[in-house]
């Protein structure tokens, strides 16, 4: 959740002092001059024909965000000559971000690149980072496209319907009756997600797929479960279940396991293989999507790597060759965005303990 962190206070953190309010006597009592603190941002060396980078994370400690990292730095060894570090606030706070934003700033480095918390708080920042000659690159959560010079999306509502619709024809390959679990309805997925997902139906090769129904406000695994619950119920011929939420998946699973649906019905969509070990291990759900977090992070510095260099412009359909994942091309308002990645039995044991 963020915090409380104002848009007066970062304004003071580029720099201004605000004395308004202080009383008379206030301002002529002497006071001691407190002891600066330390500053939190990791240090880069300088060396000469090396690019320093920072790598700024929403927290500490959390499987998906080292995984961004290790993916950052797989990046940054192959590209030889640049030197990368890590910032991550002990908490979800946005204070600590943009202390880490001023520090690397201060230390002159050539990129920034961060999954904010805030976006729009830490926007200013982000924009003084770029006037000082700083290239940003936000990934995961999208900075404004003034304050930033690329973003890496995950994955974009296309590619997700056009894996979610290949694995479950890929299973159901006799065809049948599939429902979906669409999240919120006022959400993104509840919105174009399901469009999207009508479009790739269209297609000749999902001709045998029926669609029995869509269910919305099914955005947790209580709701993911319950809502499985009914669909089965009425519609007890069902082939397969698409869910879109990560954590209703875990719970349309779990109520498929329970009612002895495993193997019989499918169950896929979009989730984080950390919380589908049991799912996998009953077999209800055999493979799915996921935003891969190592990928993320390596992309993002191949794009940063070459705005430093300028070898690459941030303008629509410029290309980037970014190592082990091809050329990456940016979209419209300079958006890099990822295919999705199919978790299945063969490489679940990788990732389950990653994020």
């Amino acid at each position: 959740m963020t915090d409380t962190f104002s848009r007066r206070q970062i304004v003071t953190l580029l720099g201004g002092l605000g004395l308004a309010g202080m009383s008379s006597s206030a301002l002529s009592a002497p006071s001691p001059k407190p002891k600066p603190k330390a500053d939190p941002t990791p240090v880069l060396p300088v060396t000469e024909g090396r690019l320093r980078v920072g790598v700024i994370v929403p927290v500490k400690d959390d499987p998906f965000y080292k995984a961004c990292a290790d993916g950052a730095q797989e990046a940054a060894t192959q590209i030889g000559t640049l030197d990368m570090a890590v910032a991550a606030p002990e908490k979800r706070l946005v204070r600590e971000q943009a202390l880490f934003i001023n520090g690397f700033v201060k230390q002159k480095v050539d990129a920034i690149l961060i999954s904010p918390i805030d976006a729009g708080l830490l926007a200013p920042l982000c924009k003084r980072a770029m006037i000082r000659g700083i290239k940003v690159v936000s990934f995961e959560q999208a900075l404004p496209a003034n304050s930033r010079m690329a973003h890496v999306d995950p994955i974009s509502s296309r590619g997700k319907a056009e894996t979610f619709l290949q694995m479950l024809a890929d299973d159901a390959k006799d065809g049948g009756d599939v429902a979906i679990l669409a999240g919120a309805r006022n959400g993104a997925d509840g919105q174009g997600l399901v469009s999207e997902t009508m479009q790739q139906w269209l297609k000749p090769a999902y001709g045998k797929l029926k669609l029995a129904d869509t269910l919305y406000d099914n955005d947790n695994e209580k709701a993911g479960y319950a809502a499985a619950d009914f669909v089965l119920r009425q519609r007890p011929n069902l082939k397969g279940l698409l869910v879109f939420s990560p954590a209703a998946l875990v719970g349309a699973a779990q109520c498929v396991s329970d009612r002895g649906l495993a193997g019989k019905v499918f169950v896929t969509g979009f989730g984080r293989p950390a919380t589908l070990k049991a799912a996998m291990s009953a077999k209800a759900v055999e493979y799915f999507a996921t935003a891969n977090p190592v990928d993320i992070g390596y992309a993002a510095m191949q794009i940063a790597a070459a705005l430093a260099r300028n070898t690459m412009t941030t303008g629509t359909g410029s290309l980037v060759t970014a190592g082990r994942l091809g050329q990456i091309a940016l979209g419209e308002n300079s958006i890099a965005t990822l295919r999705p990645f199919v978790v299945d039995a063969k490489n679940f044991d990788k990732y389950a303990d990653l994020y």
